[in-house]
């Protein structure tokens, strides 16, 4: 009893060492290295970033600073003396109406003397116009718009306080101002810039920089001599906008002789008769108006957008587009693929290197047609190839070629070049044909950048 007890209890049990090499290992190795292969290669390839292919209008920058010309009388004081002006700037008076004294009744003193002159809330519009103005266009770069502000706040508070003071004098003081009549009439302007009396002949280049320009108030002056000049009139509502431009835009604008623009400063639109001039190398827009002179009595720089129709069609960056060359194949040596408009069939003749002659059909896709050829890939054939037409005897050995602009369509994840016929452009977009047989389609997506796509190349 005692031994078999023993023996029980020395019994052993044997236990296997199992590989830790089996199949799910090596099936997994193989699955990381694959992984870590398409890492490399994704972190070492160029990246296509794709463009979704938009419709709409070609957004074209058609903005400018235009040069008012305008018609422009300077009116020069006859005498000297302390001078007062009473007519509101950018009003339309009539012949002999009173615009200034030279002394006389001053109204400033006038005012000064009163206990208090009330101004309501109206009578300060003007200045706030003038100085949200100011705050909404300031630029840094030209300073000189400050001091043209500083200018036109002060006209409007002499102005505000001139006909105030008018306002509240009696007709028999109002009668010892001695008043000063205009001998036409015309619209009332109390700034000169010396650039009254231009016309588009004497319009350059250097007309529209701005950083020379300045303007006179002429109502600064508290005291005038004779010949000074003291205010102007704007003596029709015919008046004219020039815009400055390159020869490629003159040369796109020059079937128009009527164009429809928009003054920026407050969105309205007019129509406009329109005219390409060139004075020396240089080209300018002339756009004449017969109304709205008033709204821009004391402007001469006016900012407007021309509203020109463009075509409409489908939007793609310039970078999205190649060029490629095809190989051009008569109609009559193709067959059709019933199927599938795109692709058609060829019947191959070329050479092995023993010089006996191999005919192959292949299916070649159609990148492009005309009424009597198809233009399909080169690598399809060697120099020398022929196209032999189906039962007849006829050959036809390829050799002509064509370049095609197109884009690199990327939806079934490799690239595919597409041709297209350009509409319109500009320097970041074109507006290409929509639906046609071997082109775009809204929503198809694209190669952004056509320069790091090969064709038939697998999109990463």
């Amino acid at each position: 009893m005692a031994t078999d007890k023993f023996r029980k209890k020395k019994k052993v049990v044997p236990m296997y060492d199992h590989s830790m090499i089996n199949i799910g290992t090596i099936m997994f190795g193989i699955l990381f290295l694959y992984m870590v292969i398409c890492v490399i290669m994704y972190l070492r390839s160029d990246h296509v970033t794709a463009y979704e292919v938009t419709a709409g209008p070609l957004s074209s920058n058609y903005r400018y600073t235009a040069l008012a010309l305008k018609s422009e009388t300077v009116v020069y004081s006859t005498e000297s003396g302390p001078i007062h002006y009473y007519a509101r700037e950018g009003n339309k008076v009539g012949v002999n109406t009173g615009i200034y004294s030279i002394g006389g009744l001053n109204l400033g003193t006038s005012v000064s003397n009163r206990e208090e002159t009330v101004l309501d809330s109206q009578s300060y519009a003007p200045l706030r116009e003038i100085a949200s103005t100011f705050s909404t266009n300031y630029s840094s770069s030209n300073y000189q718009n400050v001091y043209n502000f500083k200018s036109d706040a002060q006209t409007a508070l002499i102005e505000m306080l001139s006909k105030s003071t008018l306002d509240e004098l009696d007709q028999g003081s109002a009668s010892g101002l001695n008043l000063v009549p205009t001998q036409k009439d015309g619209i009332v302007v109390y700034s000169i810039d010396g650039m009254e009396g231009m016309t588009i002949d004497d319009v350059t280049s250097e007309s529209f920089n701005r950083m020379n320009y300045s303007r006179q108030n002429l109502r600064l002056k508290e005291e005038v001599s004779a010949k000074d000049p003291v205010y102007k009139l704007i003596t029709s509502e015919e008046w004219s906008l020039v815009i400055p431009l390159d020869k490629k835009t003159a040369t796109e604008l020059s079937d128009l002789s009527v164009v429809r623009f928009r003054f920026m400063e407050d969105g309205s639109t007019f129509n406009a008769d329109f005219t390409i001039v060139q004075n020396g190398g240089d080209f300018f827009g002339k756009l004449d108006i017969s109304n709205s002179v008033i709204r821009f009595a004391s402007d001469r720089y006016i900012e407007i957008e021309l509203l020109i129709n463009r075509q409409s069609g489908l939007k793609i960056p310039n970078s999205a587009i190649a060029e490629k060359v095809f190989y051009r194949i008569p109609k009559e040596y193709v067959t059709v693929n019933e199927d599938n408009e795109d692709e058609i069939g060829i019947l191959k003749e070329t050479y092995d290197t023993d010089g006996s002659a191999i005919t192959k059909y292949i299916t070649a896709t159609v990148y492009d047609e005309t009424d009597f050829d198809y233009y399909v890939d080169t690598s399809l054939f060697e120099e020398g190839d022929y196209v032999l037409m189906k039962d007849s005897s006829k050959r036809y050995q390829v050799s002509e070629t064509k370049s095609l602009i197109g884009v690199f369509n990327i939806n079934k994840g490799y690239a595919i070049f597409r041709e297209i016929t350009i509409l319109d452009e500009n320097e970041e977009y074109c507006i290409v044909e929509s639906n046609s047989a071997y082109g775009l389609a809204q929503y198809d997506h694209i190669a952004l950048d056509a320069s790091v796509v090969k064709e038939n190349s697998i999109v990463v």
